[in-house]
């Protein structure tokens, strides 16, 4: 089943609006393509619900898998809780034998939190927003600590937004060791590996969406990223898999 670092990476894109001056709630859904597990070459598709409320005050947002809170009613800087659901690895869902004779991973909880901050270039359309988050791993299969970097380009541009967003993620020999490393002995027939702590990854991703009036939207995000490090060199990525990976959302919004 999909990993949720990867779209956390890939998703974060379009969340760098400024916030609202008045009350505002969207509803969406859409469609994602993702790999089947972190450095998989095969992938799936689902449908996906997506939320958004904001105000003067505060906004919420849903980022992939999870839920962001902005606890600040600033234009300029975003700071807040992350809490999402890491769906683990699932055998049974994933088409490459070897890797679905490893031991699943069960799902579970990830918490954490982030800082933003966003600078207008050459007026108020352009915004340029470095970000740093960490979530860690609190209940069921989650482990582990993951801290990412990103810089996000937003466009404002009549019907349309524009984005781009350039991130890297770094995790813990927790986390690294669970979802890459392999047993001495394992039935999948792949060499026993122990990852270690270090960058995971890095990506980009880019983002688009078209207001087809006030009340309905348009969205595609799609992203590129290569996994690096011990997760490129573990054999459930270097044999099984692959360390390029992909990423495809399409979605209609609601807003009221």
């Amino acid at each position: 089943m999909i990993k949720t670092s990867l779209c956390g990476a890939l998703c974060a894109a379009y969340i760098i609006l400024p916030a609202a001056t008045f009350a505002q709630t969207t509803v969406g859904a859409g469609i994602v393509a993702v790999p089947q597990f972190e450095g998989s070459s095969d992938y799936s598709w689902m449908a996906v619900p997506s939320v958004s409320f904001s105000n003067d005050q505060i906004s919420l947002r849903t980022v992939g898998p999870g839920v962001e809170l902005d606890l600040l009613s600033s234009r300029a800087v975003d700071v807040g809780p992350i809490l999402r659901y890491n769906f683990g690895r699932d055998g049974a869902s994933i088409d490459n034998v070897q890797v679905s004779a490893l031991p699943d991973i069960a799902a579970g909880v990830e918490f954490g939190g982030y800082a933003q901050v966003n600078f207008p270039v050459g007026g108020f359309k352009t915004f340029l927003s470095p970000r740093v988050s960490a979530v860690q791993g609190v209940q069921g299969g989650a482990s582990g600590t993951q801290f990412e970097a990103s810089l996000g380009l937003l466009r404002l541009q009549g019907d349309w937004t524009f984005g781009a967003q350039a991130a890297t993620t770094y995790a813990d020999g927790q986390y690294m060791n669970t979802n890459f490393g392999v047993g001495a002995g394992s039935p999948s027939g792949l060499a026993a590996f122990n990852a270690g702590a270090g960058i995971k990854d890095a990506g980009l991703s880019l983002f688009a969406n078209y207001k087809i009036n006030d009340r309905v939207s348009l969205t595609g995000v799609a992203g590129y990223s290569v996994l690096m490090g011990d997760a490129a060199s573990s054999p459930i990525v270097s044999v099984a898999g692959r360390k390029e990976q992909m990423f495809l959302n399409l979605g209609v919004g609601f807003s009221f």
